[in-house]
């Protein structure tokens, strides 16, 4: 599970994945809980950052990637060719600056390779889901999908 590298804090999704480890809806749960962050997980081993190459490692060797909609982590989620549960951060709430993270999941979600999830509430169902799509999901990588990533960042950083 991952909130990213950036700044801004992204509690709610932090909190909502320790919640369920500690209900036994999720099994030896890791978190990079990011770079400003309170978060002091109960059920889930933790690191605010990793080196990339170790991210790298855990995203391929995860069951399930929990994860917000930053354009770094959808590339590395669809290289692994996993069905990650993704959850876009709210400028509304403080999370990031804008709402361009709606876009990505929106765009990656009607394509058939995340599972969104807008709410806290919304992510058990949304686990249930990634897990039934996993059994049936291809490890290729899709070159729409990422060259739909790489123009989302670039869109954001211009």
């Amino acid at each position: 599970m991952t909130v990213g590298t950036g700044l801004e804090p992204m509690m709610r999704l932090l909190t909502a994945v320790d919640e369920l480890a500690g209900e036994g809806v999720l099994a030896d749960v890791f978190v990079q809980s990011g770079s400003n962050t309170e978060f002091r997980p109960r059920f889930c081993r933790h690191e605010a950052l990793v080196p990339l190459e170790h991210f790298e490692e855990l995203v391929r060797d995860a069951e399930l990637v929990i994860c917000h909609a930053g354009a770094g982590t959808a590339i590395q989620v669809l290289r692994a060719g996993k069905t990650a549960v993704m959850m876009p951060r709210r400028k509304h709430l403080a999370e990031v600056v804008d709402d361009h993270q709606l876009e990505l999941v929106g765009a990656l979600a009607e394509a058939g390779r995340v599972v969104a999830a807008y709410t806290p509430e919304e992510l058990r169902p949304a686990i249930i889901e990634a897990r039934r799509r996993a059994t049936t999901a291809s490890a290729t990588e899709p070159p729409r999908m990422l060259a739909l990533v790489r123009a989302a960042l670039e869109d954001v950083t211009r």
